[in-house]
């Protein structure tokens, strides 16, 4: 009888668990080169995954208007590289501009920052607040020298920097590649997949990872779109109030937006310095337009384009993105949530088949 409980049996397969991840650590070196490979290619199949997933569907409308596959990957393309050459031709000499000016003029902004700062100490509001800890150690930093300290690292460590923007390129040169066999044969993926676990257990299969690729594809689809939003309406904002290196900083605020909850926040940060060298005033008119818009996108823009898909309860995104953060930095953070859902998936249907299975047992015994 104690053989045949579902106790003891739970309690194997923990105990086989934790027996293979010891055996595991063992000989970990055996696995060595599988890590170098993973680390190798886990970049450009991470950025061509999510311009697979942002185009595939583009694909498969026009291979339902009779174009043959190829042709229309290599439309998509066409269409992509047109995108790219607008980007070159109209931003990036304002992008450019805009950097150069900020490159050249950041002595300029450290010192009115540390004036600012000293001002804020000198103030009564300050005196209040000088009690803490934390705020006498800000106000004892010498901002102007950790940047000169960040400056004369980078200098020192030029060579290793250059190379890691010559592989950057390697790797950036093979996405398109990687891309274009996704596009043309990753819809036959999912039939192999299947067709190895067992007749009865195929249509399981099916369905997880129909429901993970569907997962994924409305995470990143409704993330660029969130991403691209929040950029215009903040860009829009900086125009209206008139902000320096206002493309600049909206396309700051518009790539940390991938980071859920947090990102606004890093995102307002360099334009509220920037504002906040013009007079408080404007950095607190900075304040209000990210707060806007973020606004708008939370209750409007989010819940139209990516809707309750994921279906995570906000608490449970904020305690999955602190552990990510603290597992692997930032890369973790961003791939946090969508990794969650995805074993969201995995252990919902995992346990629904793994209760029909012991019913079935039940039912024959």
């Amino acid at each position: 009888m104690l053989l045949r409980s579902k106790a003891y049996q739970v309690a194997v397969w923990i105990l086989t668990i934790f027996v293979i991840i010891l055996v595991g650590q063992r000989i970990s070196f055996i696995f060595h080169p599988l890590v170098v490979l993973i680390k190798t290619i886990f970049f450009p199949m991470l950025v061509a995954g999510i311009f697979y997933y942002l185009t595939n569907s583009l694909v498969d409308g026009l291979t339902r208007l009779k174009i043959p596959r190829v042709a229309a990957i290599l439309i998509i393309y066409v269409l992509f590289t047109l995108v790219i050459l607008f980007a070159v031709l109209y931003l990036s000499p304002i992008l450019q501009r805009q950097l150069t000016g900020l490159i050249t003029n950041f002595p300029r902004i450290l010192t009115e920052l540390d004036n600012r700062i000293q001002e804020l100490q000198d103030s009564t509001i300050f005196a209040e607040f000088e009690k803490f800890e934390f705020i006498q150690k800000l106000s004892r930093i010498d901002y102007v020298k950790v940047v000169d300290s960040l400056v004369e690292k980078l200098y020192q460590n030029i060579g290793s920097f250059l190379g890691s923007v010559a592989s950057f390129v390697v790797v950036l040169l093979t996405i398109p590649l990687l891309l274009f066999y996704m596009l043309k044969d990753g819809h036959k993926i999912t039939p192999k997949i299947v067709s190895l676990f067992p007749d009865q257990y195929q249509e399981e299969a099916r369905d997880v990872l129909s429901e993970m690729s569907d997962t994924i594809r409305s995470y990143i689809q409704g993330m660029v779109i969130v991403c691209l939003t929040i950029g215009v309406m903040v860009y829009i904002g900086y125009l209206i109030i008139g902000l320096d290196y206002a493309l600049l900083l909206a396309a700051v605020a518009m790539i940390t937006n991938i980071i859920p909850y947090f990102g606004p926040v890093i995102g307002t940060i360099p334009a509220a310095i920037i504002a906040l060298m013009t007079s408080p005033w404007k950095a607190i008119e900075v304040i209000i337009i990210m707060f806007i818009a973020n606004q708008l996108e939370s209750h409007i823009v989010a819940p139209l384009i990516i809707g309750k898909k994921l279906s995570i309860h906000p608490v449970t995104i904020i305690v999955v993105l602190l552990t990510a953060g603290s597992i692997g930095g930032i890369m973790a953070v961003i791939l946090g949530v969508p990794a969650y859902a995805i074993m969201k998936v995995i252990a919902t249907h995992s346990y629904s088949f793994i209760r029909r299975l012991m019913k079935e047992r039940n039912s024959e015994k």
